[in-house]
């Protein structure tokens, strides 16, 4: 009866993402930027669909049964700390990082070169910066990372928060 259970569940929600992925919310990028992305990425199709890609995506954005918290969470949070009159500047950079980090984040585990440690990192290190001109620098820094991790300069083992208390002079954890 438990497998029942989870498997009807299970088919609700990849049908409701179907009908996500379909009807692509407004508030994200546009999905044909994502599209593209996986479309130039050969080893990942041999991995994984289109579907279950863009299902990562609005994961991505939207949270998860994991992650209750997407990127739309973590960008409303930033923006809502933010001086009314740096908001427009600090939402472009923000889309435009999150759309790095979620084309590279939706691939296929064994292919993806950011994991949900650094997405975790990444939104405390945006939500503790405490003015507009450190969270920008911090955006510029984590884009700056994923550049770097994408073109192999830059270890996946180097992204710790040690990282980000050191280049940004934040306390993240409080010596957790």
């Amino acid at each position: 009866m438990k497998f029942v259970l989870i498997s009807a569940t299970c088919l609700a929600f990849l049908a409701c993402q179907s009908n996500r992925i379909a009807q692509w919310p407004d508030a994200l990028p546009d999905r044909e930027l994502f599209i593209a992305a996986y479309t130039e990425d050969i080893a990942n199709q041999g991995r994984q669909t289109q579907r279950e890609y863009l299902t990562w995506i609005l994961s991505f954005y939207e949270g998860n049964l994991i992650y209750a918290s997407g990127w739309v969470d973590v960008q409303a949070m930033v923006l809502a700390n933010t001086a009314p009159l740096d908001r427009n500047g600090l939402h472009v950079s923000l889309q435009e990082l999150g759309a790095s980090i979620a084309a590279e984040w939706a691939k296929h585990n064994d292919l993806r070169g950011i994991d949900s440690r650094m997405l975790s990192l990444w939104g405390s290190v945006l939500q503790i910066a405490s003015s507009s001109e450190a969270r920008q620098h911090s955006i510029e820094v984590i884009s700056a990372d994923v550049d770097s991790l994408l073109n192999g300069s830059l270890l996946a083992a180097e992204i710790q928060d040690s990282r980000y208390e050191q280049i940004l002079e934040l306390d993240l954890f409080g010596g957790f």
